[in-house]
C-alpha cells in the first residue's frame, strides 16, 4: 500500500474455517491462513498475492497452536485504490478500552 492509496471498499466478514478439519491435524493453522487469503481474494476480486494479512489475524489463528485453529474468524477487509487488500481482526470499538483497563 503506497501512501497515495485511498480506501475504496471496507467490509466485515465472518469466515468459516470448518474446512480446516478435513486436513491433517499438523497442517490446520497454515491451511486456515490460506483459506482466509483465498476467501478474501475471491470476494474482493483481486489476486491472492495482493492480500496482506495483519499479524493480529495470524496470531488469532495460531492461538490454538497448529492443530486447533478457531472454527470461525471475524475480519475487517479493506481494499485500497492500488489493488492491495488488508485483512485485520474486527474488534468492536468498546472492547479495546475494556481489555486495556482490565490489565491492572
Amino acid at each position: 500500500m503506497s501512501e497515495g492509496a485511498r480506501v475504496e471498499v471496507e467490509r466485515v466478514y465472518v469466515i468459516n474455517l470448518r474446512r480446516t478439519r478435513e486436513v491433517s491435524r499438523t497442517k490446520r493453522s497454515p491451511y486456515a491462513v490460506r483459506l482466509i487469503r483465498r476467501f478474501v481474494a475471491r470476494h474482493m476480486r483481486v489476486d491472492p498475492e495482493n492480500v496482506k494479512i495483519d499479524n493480529g489475524v495470524n496470531e488469532y489463528i495460531w492461538s490454538g497452536s497448529i492443530e486447533k485453529p478457531p472454527r470461525r474468524v471475524e475480519v475487517r477487509v479493506t481494499k485500497y485504490s492500488d489493488g492491495t487488500v488488508k485483512v485485520s481482526l474486527n474488534v468492536p470499538e468498546g472492547a479495546e478500552t475494556k481489555a486495556a483497563g482490565s490489565n491492572k
